[in-house]
């Protein structure tokens, strides 16, 4: 529950900036914003990619979980 929360808001994040990202692109002399938004836009990049990889590892986990207890229940 907490991941998908985490997943939710770095997900909307993530869509802000990279729109907030387009309308500096659009500006010729790029402002402290520009720079402060790009490195803002990587952080969220990498948590996303961390959260993501790590909710797929603890769900691939359940999986082997769950086979296991078919297979005891079996024997």
């Amino acid at each position: 529950m907490f991941t998908r929360t985490v997943l939710t808001i770095f997900t909307w994040a993530f869509v802000l900036e990279l729109l907030v990202l387009t309308y500096y692109l659009c500006k010729e002399p790029k402002p402290f914003e520009f720079y402060l938004n790009l490195v803002l836009t990587v952080f969220t990049a990498i948590v996303l990619i961390f959260v993501v990889t790590k909710e797929k590892r603890q769900k691939e986990l359940e999986g082997q979980k769950m086979e296991e207890k078919k297979k005891g229940k079996k024997s």
